[in-house]
């Protein structure tokens, strides 16, 4: 069974409502995650546009120096396998002051198109 990552983060207090505030990435289209900065983590994603010419991004805001632990945490989501049968793994939705990974505080999605 294939496995999405959720990320919404509204600029605003209600709900998504522009384009790059809420996007769902099968897992398999994840092509890199990195550390961008000393509170910041990327992930690379094949576009959700389907050209494969430029990547779509999301980059996860944490503590400082955090990656390893993010990076941990985006795997075992991505891996979860035994009891957990939901395919929808909400990774950070600010909408609804969800962050499934400890230290993580906000998302910013960029895509490709």
């Amino acid at each position: 069974m294939e496995r999405y990552l959720y990320f919404a983060n509204p600029n605003d207090a209600g709900a998504p409502n522009a384009t790059a505030e809420l996007a769902m990435y099968p897992t398999s289209a994840v092509t890199a995650i990195f550390a961008a900065s000393a509170t910041t983590t990327t992930i690379n994603l094949v576009p959700a546009d389907g050209t494969g010419t430029t990547e779509d991004v999301v980059v996860l805001t944490h503590a400082d120096g955090d990656h390893k632990a993010v990076m941990d945490a985006l795997v075992s989501m991505i891996n979860a396998q035994g009891n957990n049968t939901n395919p929808f793994q909400v990774v950070a939705d600010k909408e609804n002051s969800i962050f499934n990974i400890a230290g993580v505080t906000a998302s910013a999605i960029t895509l490709s198109s």
